[in-house]
């Protein structure tokens, strides 16, 4: 390795000042600082520094250069960035989120089209009032699409783009009381009984497990293991945040499932009958079944969603501490898992119940339609 030798400052011809020095391969190098000397001692420290830790100068001021254009970009423009190193690695469900979220808040110019390393509480926090007084939306709503700018500029953050997050901190609005979801045991089985199978196993399968509809509409049989001593079973999901984990199966989703491989050994455990492929989509037949029999919750429509809170709140009611449901629902915090349960009149003994009378019933809707 050549010896380091001090960095010199050489006026040029020009009136401009160079910078002379050997770089770590042994050759010599000449460099122009431009004409202001101050700047030309700045820029020779920073060589002196680089040149002592082994690094080249002129691949360091590269880098440099390389890192304030990426400071530049704007929010548009590092959304592809966003989704290529982290998005690509979530659930299809928080793509989608992140698609729309991204999708709003280029309504927004001040925001999409400015400098990520220019994004502001204020700026954020302008946009979130403007969209709930003109577009009507919730809180909920626009702290999820704040949230999703928060997380853009701290995976900025950790590519080094951004030295911190400017919304770090960034108060989000109140949002309304949880949904208290109500399904007696007889809407849920009404409910099941007058959708279409395959789509009325799904429904009973979130029922039975509180699963999100895409792990449901994505579950293969080859992630599926069926208990030999006991009717259980167990089943690995690919969670929020691309992780894989192992979910217990109760006797009655073991049915279900059942039911639905029949005596096929791979694929998807769900198949639409007009494709022959899995479901993208149930939400024509299920939201058709749900505005039929007038289900609602706080008012508004009852959602393919709200079959987790069904799930966690008989479970909770009939004696099951939250701390077992919590990993259940896939929750890292028990708060969540709270928002999930509703406190009714439904008895504990009417949930354990539950399972055999959506059976029974199904048992005698087919039957009927096989006589």
């Amino acid at each position: 390795m050549a010896k380091i030798k001090t960095v010199r400052i050489v006026k040029t011809c020009y009136e401009t000042y160079a910078l002379h020095y050997i770089n770590p391969d042994g050759r010599r190098r000449r460099l122009s600082v431009g004409s202001d000397y101050q700047l030309a001692q700045r820029q020779a420290v920073r060589f002196s520094d680089w040149l002592i830790e082994g690094k080249d100068p002129e691949q360091e001021l590269e880098k440099a250069n390389q890192v304030e254009k990426v400071k530049n970009i704007s929010v548009r423009e590092f959304y592809p960035i966003f989704m290529e190193r982290h998005g690509s690695l979530q659930s299809k469900n928080m793509q989608e989120s992140y698609f729309y979220s991204f999708k709003n808040i280029c309504r927004c110019p001040d925001i999409a089209n400015s400098s990520i390393n220019l994004i502001s509480k204020r700026m954020v926090l302008d946009y979130m009032q403007l969209r709930m007084k003109q577009d009507g939306v919730t809180a909920a709503t626009v702290n999820r699409e704040a949230v999703f700018v928060k997380g853009m500029l701290s995976h900025a953050v950790e590519l080094d783009i951004l030295e911190h997050n400017p919304l770090s901190g960034l108060k989000l609005f109140r949002e309304a009381e949880k949904r208290e979801v109500h399904l007696t045991t007889e809407q849920a089985g009404t409910l099941i009984n007058k959708l279409q199978e395959p789509i009325s196993s799904i429904v009973e399968l979130a029922i039975y497990t509180g699963f999100r509809k895409e792990n449901i509409l994505d579950l293969r049989i080859e992630s599926i293991r069926i208990h030999d001593l006991t009717p259980t079973g167990e089943v690995e999901l690919i969670v929020k945040g691309g992780k894989q984990e192992v979910f217990p199966l109760s006797p009655a989703a073991v049915e279900v499932i059942k039911r639905n491989i029949g005596d096929r050994k791979e694929g998807h455990l769900f198949i639409n009958p007009k494709t022959g492929k899995k479901f993208y989509s149930i939400h024509k037949g299920f939201n058709k079944a749900v505005r039929e029999l007038g289900l609602t919750v706080n008012g508004t429509k009852f959602r393919f969603h709200d079959l987790r809170h069904v799930f966690a709140t008989w479970l909770h009611q009939a004696g099951v501490s939250l701390d077992i449901v919590r990993p259940l629902l896939g929750h890292r915090d028990r708060k969540t898992t709270d928002r999930y349960t509703t406190y009714d009149r439904l008895s504990s003994r009417k949930v354990l119940e539950f399972i055999p009378i959506i059976r029974r019933k199904n048992e005698h809707e087919k039957m009927a339609k096989i006589v």
